[in-house]
């Protein structure tokens, strides 16, 4: 017998505390070694008692090769097999013997009279032997040649308790790679079995990066640091607790195997009868969704390909963005209903979390925005001949209070500042004809503002409420295209004025910019050059003030528009980006969310190894090797943290305005006070836009038929 040096951690599921079978317990799982410590992940276990009635007893190898077929590719170095026994008979009933030698001596009397009477120590010529595996033999004859086995003991009901009446097993022994070894220092991690819909588990904090770059400044010793093996693989450990449920539901259900086949037949017609619904269920379905993706279709070639809607689609880029991106949801919806891959099974409960919760963030997406679009679209209806008189009154008093009134003031002498009148009444007078032309195509288009109110809501209905909101932000611009011309024009005018006395001014001090470098150059002028440069310097200057108050007053309108349209941006963006199911599942159940795990110790110490008897050496000295009285217990619990809501909610707003920099401030206060142009979106990124499905009509119907019938498995 050899001392483990390792550590053996060995993670117990919950629900096997209260256990009372009385024939004992043979353990599923997973076999884990690593450099200095060895991990035993128990997942499932079944009784002897029960195995003897099951009709899988002879071909256990088949059994554990199709459990796992099912399982991550990252668990194939470790493979699902039987691990091996727990004695769980505290009864005081009759046992067979699990370690025997002639002449042994017994264990103390108070474990003889209830749970081990029969169990005995040995040595023979200096090593341990061990005959517990005559005790699975007439079980599974198959599975003598195990390398890794373990034998685990479950203690008296007073010794180590986890809360009321169920009791800790503890790993007796461990037959490794040919070698009987006892444990030195023994961790048993008691966790919950992660189950889909419930919870899972994850080493990482939720949606964290799963590379991390390190720092440049860094030497090169700190990354080589970086890149050694983590010595305890928590990842691989935690893979394996969230594939348990689904090996030990694998096992499970081969007990079903051997029910009584009272009322098969009429459950057979059921299943039958409800088999027929769901095809018909299914066809309809897939027939419907065809006919929309056929009117798609219609209407997204001549979008493509015509010259005039071409043109239109470029005047409203946000609707037609906005609706793209409605369409393509639609047109994925079996794709989407579909598991994303058939490679990777769903045998990870935290695999299946995240596909389940990335398949419930597009559809209730939009449902949630078409049912704001349907709120929106029912007040418009309501209050139609409200809104139209108040944007009739708005428009007139931006248009007679704001720029015509604006303009007049200008062209005078606005603040007590003495402009140039020439220059000032020109400006003025083509502010007015422009806004007057406004005024006049305004009273033709002005009737039919109710219809396009009437468009909006109908909009919003249909496709929800980003659609009504793109095309206010497009109507908008193209509402106020008068005053964008006038701003470019101003602007144009005062940038070229701001540009000519900046080269004036270096012409002054001897300096000329050299634009291959990027810097400012001595250079000799002549005199000639000077005097020119005296005689364009000082109109200019003096022409600045009024040019700068007309540029100020548009470009203050101008701004104030392109903020308006920054708002609107946002409320599509959050609406597109916000994760409401998730949301609604953080709600009811934070389990589905886990950031990271702890353990809480409930017990330490030597355990119940101080209970048992150590046999002499051949030189008469006590041995204590077997369950040497220092090897250290220890029980914890595996605890999570779990995400907060704005752990849940900020990556996708994160993602969204990841195209937002701050250098968008400063573009816009460059551009406004040098007169040059300035961005005019926020400039956000809305979900990955899929490409426009170009299928024939027949496979998108059989696409949507299987996509119905995978819903029902």
């Amino acid at each position: 017998m050899k001392m483990g040096g390792r550590n053996y951690r060995v993670w117990w599921p919950q629900q096997l505390l209260t256990s009372t079978s009385s024939s004992g317990l043979f353990l599923f799982g997973w076999f884990m070694d690593s450099v200095d410590s060895i991990d035993i992940v128990i997942a499932a276990a079944i009784s002897s008692a029960k195995i003897v009635t099951l009709p899988f007893q002879t071909n256990l190898e088949e059994i554990l090769v199709s459990a796992n077929q099912k399982m991550p590719l990252r668990l194939e170095c470790y493979t699902f097999s039987l691990l091996g026994y727990c004695l769980t008979d505290c009864s005081g009933g009759k046992l067979r013997p699990v370690c025997s030698q002639n002449g042994g001596h017994p264990f103390r009397e108070q474990f003889n009279d209830e749970c081990y009477k029969e169990l005995k120590t040995c040595q023979i010529n200096g090593k341990w032997s061990c005959d517990c595996m005559n005790f699975v033999e007439p079980y599974f004859p198959s599975s003598m040649g195990c390398n890794n086995w373990i034998f685990m003991l479950l203690c008296k009901p007073q010794r180590i308790l986890y809360k009321r009446n169920q009791q800790i097993a503890y790993l007796h022994h461990v037959h490794h790679n040919g070698d009987i070894v006892t444990p030195v220092d023994v961790h048993i991690i008691i966790y919950e079995v992660p189950t889909f819909g419930v919870s899972h588990v994850s080493l990482n904090s939720w949606h964290s990066p799963e590379n991390i770059d390190l720092l440049s400044k860094k030497p090169k010793w700190v990354k080589e640091i970086y890149k050694k093996p983590v010595v305890i693989n928590l990842e691989t450990v935690l893979l394996a607790l969230n594939c348990s449920n689904a090996a030990k539901t694998f096992l499970e259900q081969l007990e079903n195997t051997r029910s009584p086949m009272t009322g098969i037949f009429f459950v057979s017609i059921l299943l039958r009868v409800a088999t027929v619904i769901w095809h018909m269920m299914a066809a309809i379905v897939a027939s419907i969704s065809t006919i929309i993706y056929i009117f798609l279709q219609f209407l997204h070639k001549p979008l493509s390909h015509g010259s005039i809607l071409f043109i239109l689609s470029k005047i409203f880029t946000h609707t037609c963005k906005n609706v793209h991106i409605r369409s393509c949801q639609f047109l994925y919806w079996p794709v989407t209903l579909q598991a994303p891959g058939t490679s990777i099974p769903h045998s990870s409960v935290e695999y299946s979390h995240k596909v389940a919760l990335r398949k419930h963030f597009i559809w209730s997406n939009v449902l949630m925005d078409v049912t704001f679009g349907i709120v929106l679209g029912i007040l418009l209806l309501a209050n139609v001949e409200t809104i139209c008189s108040w944007i009739s009154v708005i428009v007139h008093q931006i248009t007679n209070d704001l720029l015509r009134s604006g303009s007049v003031w200008l062209m005078g002498v606005p603040a007590g500042f003495k402009l140039n009148n020439e220059l000032a009444e020109l400006i003025g007078i083509i502010s007015l004809n422009t806004i007057q032309v406004f005024s006049t195509l305004w009273s033709f288009m002005g009737v039919f503002l109710r219809y396009y109110t009437l468009v909006l809501a109908l909009l919003g209905i249909v496709f929800g409420l980003t659609i009504p909101v793109a095309l206010c932000i497009d109507m908008l611009k193209l509402a106020t295209f008068h005053i964008c011309i006038l701003q470019h024009m101003i602007s144009f005018l005062y940038s070229q004025q701001i540009q000519a006395l900046a080269s004036l001014w270096r012409l002054f001090r001897g300096q000329k910019r050299n634009p291959l470098r990027q810097r400012l150059d001595s250079y000799d002028y002549t005199v000639e050059q000077h005097v020119v440069g005296s005689l364009l310097f000082t109109p200019l200057l003096l022409l600045i003030p009024t040019t700068s108050v007309f540029y100020i007053f548009l470009t203050s309108l101008i701004t104030t528009i392109i903020f308006l349209s920054i708002i609107f941006e946002i409320i599509i963006s959050l609406l597109h980006a916000t994760p409401y199911a998730e949301m609604w599942i953080w709600i009811m159940s934070r389990r589905k969310f886990p950031s990271g795990i702890w353990f809480e110790v409930l017990d330490f110490g030597n355990g119940i190894t101080d209970e048992f008897y150590s046999p002499p050496c051949c030189d008469g000295r006590p041995d204590n090797s077997f369950h040497g009285g220092e090897s250290g217990f220890l029980v914890s619990l595996l605890c999570c943290n779990y995400a907060t809501i704005a752990q849940v909610i900020l990556p996708y707003y994160i993602a969204v305005f990841n195209g937002v920099t701050p250098s968008f401030l400063t573009s816009l206060a460059h551009g406004i006070l040098s007169g040059q142009r300035f961005p005019s979106a926020l400039g956000t990124r809305l979900p990955s836009t899929m490409p426009w499905m170009q299928i024939t009509c027949k496979e998108y119907w059989k696409l949507c038929y299987t996509a119905v019938l995978s819903g029902r498995l």
